[in-house]
């Protein structure tokens, strides 16, 4: 029984990715209409002629299970070169997409929409929404997401901030360029938008920082007291004595302010961090 179990853990090697660091996937996530509760996605995915399989995230971290939510992928379409092509959905994993490639094709055009707030499970406000990527995205089949990289993007709607440990973050309008990264790590970066936000810097040495970045339905929610801002800003060096050491480079603390949003939290992530409150 151990030989066998050995031998099966043994075979599996991971597909070579088509998204590499210099020809990466390309992600643009249209939240312009995110305080409706939608947000649409067009995606390019390196590919190969022949046929190809892409899957939406499954296990998510932060959770620590299989609770990817599927039901709010919609519309999906997928092209190449500018023509519709057909997908089957697998019949046993419904997290996976199946297409035949053309021949001479180097990448397929995904697009779908997310709906962000079902009855159990709201991800928007009118004035605050919140984008966890693994929601906004298909990727290339068994591949390790260590090694299969992203460039995304991201359009606000009017007037909207937005605070994520993602690096890069060029902006040009409501449009923002963000830095080609690792899906792994693109998962772990959550990201806060909103109408009404407030930032603090509750630690920094050099060019690392702790920043809390608050956002909220109502601008006067965010009138914090000087008490409680003071209590924040002592938790960094207390984390540092109690730990003696940071893993990261600079940490941002997401806290969303809001009775129409459900509980929402995650914290990962290696040299950067972003960590989501309510």
């Amino acid at each position: 029984m151990l030989a066998t179990f050995l031998l099966a853990t043994a075979s599996f090697v991971a597909a070579a990715p088509y998204a590499t660091e210099s020809n990466p996937a390309t992600l643009l996530l249209d939240a312009s209409r995110a305080g409706d509760g939608i947000m649409e996605v067009r995606e390019r995915i390196p590919a190969t002629a022949g046929s190809f399989t892409v899957v939406y995230p499954k296990w998510i971290p932060g959770e620590h299970s299989p609770s990817g939510p599927l039901n709010d992928l919609a519309a999906l379409r997928i092209s190449a070169n500018g023509s519709a092509l057909d997908w089957r959905r697998d019949s046993v994993d419904l997290y996976a997409f199946h297409v035949n490639v053309p021949s001479g094709t180097s990448a397929l055009d995904v697009a779908f929409d997310v709906l962000m707030n079902a009855p159990d499970d709201m991800m928007s406000s009118h004035s605050v929404a919140i984008v966890n990527w693994n929601r906004a995205l298909l990727y290339q089949e068994g591949i390790d997401s260590h090694h299969y990289f992203v460039k995304p993007s991201l359009v606000l709607p009017p007037g909207w901030e937005y605070a994520s440990a993602l690096r890069g973050g060029i902006r040009s309008g409501e449009r923002i360029d963000f830095a080609t990264t690792a899906l792994n790590m693109l998962v772990d970066s959550p990201l806060d938008m909103g109408r009404y936000v407030r930032k603090w810097d509750l630690w920094r040495e050099g060019a690392a920082f702790v920043a809390l970045d608050a956002f909220a339905d109502h601008p006067q929610d965010l009138d914090i007291p000087a008490n409680l801002l003071h209590a924040y800003e002592r938790m960094p060096a207390e984390a540092f004595a109690m730990y003696g050491s940071r893993h990261f480079e600079d940490y941002h603390a997401l806290l969303t302010l809001s009775d129409a949003l459900g509980f929402q939290g995650i914290e990962h992530q290696i040299g950067r961090a972003s960590c989501r409150e309510r």
